[in-house]
C-alpha cells in the first residue's frame, strides 16, 4: 500500500513541476561566462552577434552585479542594439537595472521587473526628472507558453515606448525585447533597427541550439521567424478556398486585405485588428471572384507584405 501512495505521489510530482525553474530569475541567467549568439536580422547582410558576461558578483546592499561584452563575429567590431560593455544589477525583487540599455540615456534604468505580470508597466526614464515627462516607459505586453530549442518554457514579450503621460498604455514605440525562460534575452528589436534573434547560448554549461564558436551542429533556431512574415498561401493554385499563414513577433494591430490585378481592393479578411504574436492563420474563399491571379497583403506595425497567388476555376 506504501509503494502505490508514493507512486502517486511522484506521478503528481511530475505533472506539477515544469521543466523550468520557479524561480523567475532563469529569465535573466547573469552568471560568469554566460554566453548567447544571436542572427542578426538584416535581410541584406547576416551577421552574427555574441554576448558573454565576463563578471558577476554581490554588491554590498546584497544586489547581483554583472557586466556583459558584446560583439559582431564576422568581423569582430562593436554590436548594434547591445552594449559593448553594460553592466546590469539584479536586486532582491528581480529587478533588473542597467546603464546600457541603448534608448539614449546613460543613467541606470530598470530595464526588467522579472517578477513582473502580464500588463505591468512603469517608467524607465523621466527627461525632466521632475516627473512632468516625457517619459521612457516599459510595459510587460503578454507572457506566453512555447516550445524553444526542444524545451518548453515562456516568453516575456516587453514593449518600451515614449509617452508624454506616464500611466499611457501606447506611445512612440521605442522596441521590444523578448525574455526566454532558462534562456534570458531571445529577441530585441529597437526603432530604426531590423532586430537580433537567439541562434544558441550556453547558459550553466550547457549548449542551447547552436553557437558558431563551440560549432556543434544541432537544431538551430535560423528556422525559426523572429519579424513579420508572410507565407505562401495553401494551396496555390486554388479553388475556392485557401489558407494564408503569417508571423508576428508581437502583439500588434494588424490588416489583411486581398487586391485583384488592377490593384483595386477585393475583400478585407483581417480589419485592423489586435493579432497575437507568433503564427496566424485565416482562410480566404473566393467563391463568388473569376478565375486569375490576386494579391494578398499584410499590413501591420508600419510594415507591409504581399504575395501573389492564383484562383483557377
Amino acid at each position: 500500500m506504501k509503494s502505490i501512495n508514493l507512486l502517486n505521489l511522484l506521478l503528481i510530482l511530475l505533472i506539477v513541476v515544469p521543466i523550468y525553474g520557479q524561480d523567475n530569475s532563469d529569465y535573466f541567467p547573469y552568471k560568469k561566462n554566460n554566453y548567447w549568439e544571436y542572427l542578426w536580422l538584416e535581410s541584406c547582410c547576416y551577421d552574427t552577434i555574441v554576448s558573454l558576461s565576463i563578471f558577476d558578483t554581490t554588491d554590498s546592499e546584497g544586489r547581483k552585479v554583472a557586466v556583459f561584452n558584446s560583439y559582431f563575429i564576422n568581423p569582430i567590431k562593436p554590436p548594434v542594439m547591445l552594449p559593448d560593455s553594460g553592466t546590469y544589477i539584479i536586486d532582491s525583487s528581480l529587478n533588473v537595472f542597467t546603464n546600457a540599455e541603448p534608448i539614449g540615456y546613460q543613467e541606470y534604468a530598470l530595464i526588467y521587473k522579472l517578477n513582473g505580470i502580464q500588463g505591468e508597466q512603469w517608467v524607465m526614464y523621466d527627461y525632466s526628472h521632475s516627473g512632468n515627462g516625457p517619459f521612457e516607459i516599459a510595459r510587460i505586453k503578454e507572457i506566453i507558453d512555447t516550445t524553444l530549442f526542444g524545451v518548453g518554457t515562456k516568453l516575456m514579450w516587453m514593449n518600451y515606448f515614449l509617452a508624454t503621460d506616464s500611466t499611457d498604455t501606447i506611445g512612440l514605440d521605442r522596441g521590444w525585447d523578448a525574455l526566454m525562460k532558462g534562456l534570458g534575452l531571445y529577441f530585441r528589436q529597437r526603432e530604426g533597427w531590423p532586430g537580433i534573434g537567439l541562434r544558441g547560448a550556453v547558459i550553466d554549461g550547457v549548449l542551447y541550439g547552436d553557437t558558431t564558436t563551440v560549432g556543434v551542429n544541432e537544431p538551430t533556431i535560423h528556422n525559426q521567424p523572429f519579424g513579420f512574415e508572410l507565407y505562401q498561401n495553401y494551396p496555390n493554385p486554388f479553388n475556392p478556398k485557401t489558407v494564408i499563414r503569417f508571423h508576428i513577433p508581437f502583439i500588434s494591430i494588424v490588416s489583411l486585405k486581398i487586391y485583384d490585378v488592377l490593384g483595386r481592393e477585393i475583400t478585407i479578411l483581417i480589419d485592423n485588428e489586435e493579432t497575437h504574436s507568433g503564427t496566424n492563420e485565416v482562410e480566404f474563399d473566393a467563391s463568388k471572384l473569376a478565375s486569375g491571379i490576386y494579391f494578398y497583403t499584410l499590413f501591420s506595425n508600419n510594415k507591409i507584405l504581399s504575395k501573389k497567388m492564383m484562383l483557377i476555376k
